[in-house]
């Protein structure tokens, strides 16, 4: 009986470094480390590809109160041809992470548009060092407007932390921190959905459902690969 107990715990320890991607207690929830990136799917409700976002840190410049951190984001097609690119910055220090506004708004958007252009206006997408179940988080949005009243609005409100668990995807199981929000997009038309988004920490999010007024899920976006530099 003994024996069976030894190889049933060296079986579970194999099986969670394998499959259980470690979170690092010090790291943002999201990517932080210069060569870091994640690709994430786009899929409609059918489980259709619609696109891909492809996430990278290309650069950190280290202070000693905060590391600034540019993120390179491009989108791809259902196929994989790539479409745009943009650069979003980033401020980490003391374990939070704070996302330009501009992160906020669909890399194909941002591409189609100048920002010399625009008016713009807004608050940081900003993920505490610490969580809770029950914590609210402050609300993001961007605002871009024009001199002819062109307006372009994407804001998240309505931020809680739900609760913690494990998430199983296609490419591994992951420690994450649910939150739900509410995501209003005000282009050519209104779009409003209540959102539920697993963030893991180190890699930011891991899968988010969009569910429509009638709380009906709509798409999803789930991260499909994810590369991490070498430590040295």
């Amino acid at each position: 009986m003994k024996g069976l107990f030894f190889y049933f715990f060296i079986f579970l320890f194999f099986y969670l470094n394998f499959n259980l991607y470690s979170q690092d207690i010090d790291a943002p929830y999201f990517i932080y480390e210069k060569g870091a990136e994640i690709k994430i799917g786009h899929f409609n409700k059918r489980n259709i590809p619609q696109g891909y976002t492809v996430y990278k840190v290309t650069n950190v410049n280290e202070t000693d109160s905060v590391d600034y951190i540019v993120i390179s984001a491009e989108t791809f097609d259902p196929y994989e041809k790539p479409l745009n690119s943009i650069e979003i910055n980033a401020f980490y220090h003391g374990g939070e992470i704070s996302l330009d506004m501009l992160y906020l708004i669909p890399v194909d958007t941002l591409a189609a548009i100048s920002e010399t252009n625009w008016n713009l206006n807004g608050r940081n997408f900003i993920m505490p060092a610490f969580l809770g179940n029950g914590m609210s988080l402050m609300a993001a949005y961007v605002e871009l407007e024009t001199a002819d009243n062109r307006f372009i609005k994407v804001s998240e409100f309505g931020r809680v932390v739900d609760k913690f668990e494990n998430l199983k995807i296609d490419i591994g199981e992951f420690e994450t921190c649910l939150i739900s929000s509410k995501l209003e997009m005000k282009f050519a038309e209104n779009e409003l959905y209540t959102i539920y988004t697993w963030y893991s920490k180190g890699i930011g999010p891991i899968r988010t459902n969009y569910y429509n007024n009638k709380r009906k899920l709509v798409k999803y976006s789930e991260v499909v690969e994810i590369t991490m530099p070498e430590k040295s």
